[in-house]
């Protein structure tokens, strides 16, 4: 007989990095799900990715495989550059995870021009900014608030069609899923064979997922306060925001398997998700942007050391009067001798081998540009700060103006 698999894979759980809108402690969070015995859980938070790192270094270390995602809100109906009338804006939750380092620097670019370019009232994508960067991303339908369930409750069957044949298009069938959800809402319930029907005429896979703000069920309590925060309202209050049920925690494959009996494939297709991503954080690597050298001297200077070497050599003469290739045969400044002179050429050949040992040239040579820039155009330059100050180096290249 075939081994019957007992797990599953939270993939929409909200941290306590969602703004005063998940209660989920990441640290809480991971052991829960390892204790269930969970091989991977995905971090989706409403619109930010401010929990990412922490949550992928504490899952890691518990030995969990963090699934990185973001629910998104997207603007399905106008683009990010308009403001509509806040009583006809529509904005819609969409769940995408990461398949990749690559798929995780797309979900930057849309989180980032969200906050950017399409923050009204929150931070919006729309269409045509998901298909620019939908690469290696993994998409879910959405919750209640998603496009299609939205067009679902009301009865427009024919439009949530539509919309679903244009996530296929962006991230084709192997990487879109039709979500589906049982929090006990008759909305949800409601819904549920219409979402099934349109995932077997896209022939689209079935993902059941719990929309998860808190660890435990009895957390329910302190969230509901947290609500109360966010929204300034009072406990009492009987019109205030509230969550309809008390079943948004981290529940077992058991528990799932309950809500949705019928339908087993549902829970297997949140381990599909999971195999298919893969993504590496590249730690401990630098990401400066390169520095070019000016065309008419790459002949001259094959290199970006040699570059910098002999803009230092120019310093040298300027800041000292002493010459690189003969220091004992220069006319020096008073009160110098040539083994202070030959101290200057050691130094400066030590610094620039320990810079270009570690990385640091286009850094320094993008400095010394922006910097140099500055004093050609009469824009004020402070005298230098910081870690470097004391190198010789960016006193040679007039970074600084403080004689180490």
């Amino acid at each position: 007989m075939k081994e019957e698999r007992k797990d599953f894979v939270h993939l929409h759980v909200h941290s306590d990095y969602s703004l005063l809108d998940g209660a989920c402690a990441i640290d809480r969070l991971c052991e829960k799900v390892k204790a269930l015995g969970m091989s991977a859980v995905a971090l989706t938070d409403h619109g930010n990715l401010f929990g990412i790192m922490e949550f992928y270094k504490i899952a890691k270390k518990t030995g969990i495989k963090p699934l990185l995602g973001c629910e998104v809100y997207l603007a399905y109906d106008h683009k990010i550059s308009e403001r509509p009338d806040r009583n006809k804006l529509n904005i819609n939750h969409m769940g995408l995870i990461a398949t990749s380092y690559k798929g995780y620097q797309n979900l930057s670019k849309l989180v980032s021009t969200a906050h950017t370019k399409g923050l009204y009232y929150k931070p919006r994508i729309d269409m045509d900014l998901l298909a620019t960067y939908a690469e290696d991303l993994i998409g879910l339908s959405g919750c209640l608030t998603g496009v299609l369930s939205r067009f679902l409750v009301d009865g427009y069957y024919d439009k949530a069609r539509k919309a679903l044949g244009e996530f296929v298009d962006i991230f084709t069938r192997d990487r879109l899923f039709v979500e589906v959800q049982n929090h006990g809402m008759e909305e949800q319930r409601r819904i549920l064979p219409d979402l099934f029907k349109l995932a077997d005429e896209f022939r689209l896979r079935v993902v059941c997922t719990n929309d998860t703000h808190y660890v435990n069920l009895e957390d329910w309590a302190a969230h509901d306060a947290l609500l109360c925060i966010q929204t300034g309202a009072k406990l009492a209050d009987e019109k205030r925001m509230r969550y309809p049920t008390h079943q948004f925690y981290v529940k077992s494959r058991q528990e799932m398997e309950i809500l949705f009996a019928e339908r087993p494939d549902t829970l297997d297709n949140t381990l599909a998700v999971a195999e298919m991503c893969d993504v590496t954080m590249p730690f401990g690597q630098n990401h400066y942007p390169v520095f070019n050298c000016p065309v008419e001297l790459r002949e001259q200077f094959p290199t970006n050391g040699d570059y910098v070497k002999d803009l230092c050599i120019e310093g040298l003469r300027d800041r000292y009067g002493v010459d690189y290739y003969h220091p004992e045969n220069y006319v020096l400044k008073i009160g110098q001798d040539a083994g202070f002179a030959e101290s200057l050429v050691k130094r400066l050949d030590y610094e620039l081998g320990i810079i270009a040992k570690t990385g640091f040239l286009d850094y320094f040579l993008i400095v010394w540009d922006f910097i140099n820039w500055a004093r050609t155009q009469g824009v004020s330059v402070g005298p230098g700060r910081g870690s470097g100050a004391g190198c010789i180096v960016a006193y040679l290249l007039k970074i600084t103006d403080i004689d180490p």
